[in-house]
């Protein structure tokens, strides 16, 4: 809703909000305060941050984030995606419902299937993760930008994962997936 005659600057945690956003963080209702005051005042903050250069935007799942000018994934974004697709083909091959699968799921990372079948170890070394440090730093990256909460050994996804459903989405419109040999991937 608009605020007339007020500033744009006397937004509530304007700072707070502006700050996780240009960082690249996705603002759910997990979020609480900052994530309630984005919905009430929506249009005020998007008027301000598209005059600041911004463009805020609300995606259907209810969560926030600044949408980039860039085409093309970062490396960080690349790496996320990676991982992403390969939780997806596993819950996708083991038959079960993928959407709830990864939503409602808590993955601990030594079960991760990410380093347990040659094909998974070469789409990680592709995206540059080698060992389970640098898959640690992807769910660290996951988790600064709000996809999800991370405990100790664990994490589980938070709504704004919607995001890489979408991509996982894009990418397979963009490149259709090569055919190849079925392989077991819980080995």
């Amino acid at each position: 809703m608009k605020e007339p005659n007020k500033s744009p600057f006397e937004l509530p945690y304007l700072a707070a909000i502006f700050n996780d956003l240009r960082r690249g963080r996705h603002i759910c209702a997990e979020d609480g305060v900052l994530f309630s005051t984005l919905r009430d005042h929506f249009d005020s903050f998007s008027d301000l941050f598209r005059n600041l250069g911004f463009s805020l935007e609300s995606h259907s799942r209810d969560f926030y984030y600044f949408r980039s000018s860039e085409g093309s994934l970062s490396d960080s974004a690349s790496r996320m995606a990676v991982l992403f697709f390969i939780l997806v083909e596993t819950a996708a091959g083991k038959g079960e419902a993928v959407e709830d699968s990864i939503m409602s799921g808590t993955f601990e990372i030594g079960d991760l299937p990410v380093f347990k079948s040659d094909r998974y170890r070469m789409y990680m070394h592709e995206a540059g993760v080698d060992d389970e440090e640098g898959l640690m730093n992807v769910i660290r990256s996951m988790e600064r930008l709000g996809f999800v909460q991370r405990r100790e050994r664990s994490f589980r996804f938070r709504v704004p994962a919607y995001r890489l459903f979408d991509l996982c989405v894009q990418i397979l419109k963009a490149e259709p997936p090569k055919l190849e040999p079925s392989e077991d991937i819980t080995q």
